[in-house]
């Protein structure tokens, strides 16, 4: 439908061995912007939730059971079992807010990076001459075509 309306050339399928090779290269291309994706959360995720880690690291290495007083370089004399417990209680209940913090972080800096827009999907790989935009963007980050923003445009958003 949307095809017959533009002034492009008509979709056709590509040769086996061009969509195998467009294939490896749109696959290539998925796993570096996946790569980039993960390392850029896993940095975000070590630095929010450092504090909360630590924590919970020197409460169970510093406590009794696992480690004997005095054996230990950074467990000080001022860290018995009851300030090892509640090291460990405040890290586990700042893991959570924390965890969500570093969520919205994350979701934030891969919009405004556009980082899903640079994901190909396969069908790419398969056909010859489909369009670069299949559906106009409403604006910067959006991810619904007009025809949908109109259709939401009516209805109250629960997000504040």
């Amino acid at each position: 439908k949307h095809f017959l309306q533009s002034a492009d050339p008509p979709v056709e399928l590509r040769g086996s061995l061009d969509c195998w090779a467009c294939s490896v290269l749109v696959t290539a291309q998925n796993m570096i912007i996946a790569l980039i994706n993960f390392s850029l959360a896993s940095i975000l995720f070590g630095i929010i939730l450092t504090p909360a880690l630590t924590m919970i690291i020197f409460g169970f290495l510093c406590h009794s059971t696992v480690q004997p007083h005095g054996t230990s370089l950074y467990c000080s004399e001022l860290l018995d079992d009851t300030a090892c417990i509640a090291l460990l209680v405040v890290g586990f209940l700042l893991l959570t807010p924390l965890l969500v913090l570093a969520l919205a972080a994350y979701c934030r800096l891969a919009r405004h990076l556009q980082l899903g827009l640079c994901f190909i999907p396969y069908s790419r790989a398969v056909y010859k001459n489909l369009p670069t935009q299949r559906n106009q963007k409403q604006g910067p980050g959006s991810c619904f075509s007009q025809q949908d923003a109109m259709e939401r445009q009516g209805k109250g958003s629960i997000w504040v």
